[in-house]
């Protein structure tokens, strides 16, 4: 990993930036968007059915964990974003060049439990934001969203995709997902997404904790017990998975994007990784060094939501811990908890050199996505 830097050089503003990019904007689509673009059977099976229904026929297709706890309150007002026009008026705001753009609803397609239907839905986001969201000249990328329950079809949807104009990655929802990302059932996945020169991105979203992970967080029904922890504990449970069974020694050119989960987990779980492999290395027989190594050489991470970002002492160590080479800033626009660009900087900018700023703020991004 990177190691922080002496502070003999800063940048004091986000203007001293030659590209900032936003590596995890959202898209707060729904399900009308894209429903015309499914393919048959359920087209037919599902269009006509759910027209005039208030939230879409196919809210019914994502699980929801039961949370009464509404989507628009909180920090701010969610914003809609549905066309190229409110990405741009977002990016304005957060002074941005580029963002990829996630899902929100489709967060959520790890946990859909017909399989087909999953493809299906995956497919039909791809043709719609291929068709009216993405846009290269506005700074406006994505990835193809695929859905993990098909692994082939998965496969099959990146390489159909992956020369598309703004196509840069490759999204699978790791909420509900089962069994997690290290099993070989998804490797055709990563080897599509290698082939085709994209990064992996792996997303969560809190409601889905509790559709497929252990028993005892069934009983966690509140929103602060359920989505302060959620996110980095799916993604502490695919990085583990996937390191002990080989994903980055198998796919050694295939870069894994973790989205939405903040910064302290990530030294603490490299390092809690080092110890248990040190004990118990025929558990991993497949690595040839350190899983921290791996972490550094091929795992990225974006950074909201930043934890304690008002206090320059905890960011510092801990984004020096976890380099800054491997971390991308993220704003989760128009999240209720999104961070705002210079959320972050302002932080960042009296711990590190302006090359390590610049890095987090695009750089990386850049190298990626390579767009």
């Amino acid at each position: 990993m990177g190691k922080q830097t002496t502070q003999t050089e800063t940048v004091t503003s986000l203007e001293h930036l030659e590209t900032v990019v936003d590596s995890d904007f959202h898209l707060s689509e729904q399900q009308d968007d894209f429903l015309s673009y499914l393919p048959s059977p359920f087209h037919d099976m599902l269009f006509h059915e759910s027209r005039d229904i208030p939230m879409g026929y196919l809210k019914d297709f994502y699980p929801t964990a039961g949370l009464l706890t509404p989507v628009a309150t909180g920090n701010v007002e969610m914003n809609k974003v549905r066309s190229q026009a409110d990405i741009i008026e977002g990016k304005d705001l957060l002074n941005v060049d580029r963002a990829i753009v996630t899902p929100t609803l489709n967060l959520y397609l790890g946990g859909v439990h017909h399989d087909d239907l999953a493809a299906a839905l995956a497919h039909a986001y791809n043709e719609w934001v291929l068709d009216e969201i993405y846009n290269p000249d506005e700074g406006i990328y994505g990835p193809v969203v695929v859905a993990p329950q098909k692994p082939q079809e998965a496969a099959a949807e990146i390489e159909d995709r992956a020369g598309e104009d703004g196509i840069v990655s490759v999204f699978i929802p790791s909420g509900g997902v089962h069994p997690p990302l290290g099993n070989e059932q998804y490797f055709p996945i990563y080897a599509a997404a290698e082939n085709a020169g994209l990064p992996v991105q792996l997303h969560s979203a809190s409601g889905t904790q509790m559709l497929s992970f252990p028993l005892q967080f069934h009983g966690s029904n509140r929103y602060l017990s359920n989505h302060a922890p959620t996110h980095a504990m799916v993604h502490m449970t695919h990085l583990t998975d996937m390191i002990t069974r080989g994903v980055p020694v198998r796919f050694p050119d295939l870069d894994i994007v973790f989205q939405e989960a903040g910064l302290g987990w990530v030294p603490y779980m490299t390092r809690r990784l080092d110890n248990e492999y040190s004990e118990k290395r025929s558990d991993a027989p497949m690595l040839e060094k350190m899983p921290s190594e791996y972490v550094d050489d091929q795992f990225y991470f974006t950074s909201q939501p930043v934890e304690g970002a008002k206090d320059p002492d905890y960011i510092g160590p801990i984004v020096g811990l976890m380099g800054p080479d491997n971390l991308m800033f993220s704003s989760d626009y128009p999240h209720l908890d999104f961070d705002h660009s210079d959320y972050l900087f302002s932080a960042l900018r009296s711990n590190f050199e302006s090359s390590d700023v610049a890095n987090v703020y695009g750089q990386t991004a850049l190298e990626i996505y390579d767009f």
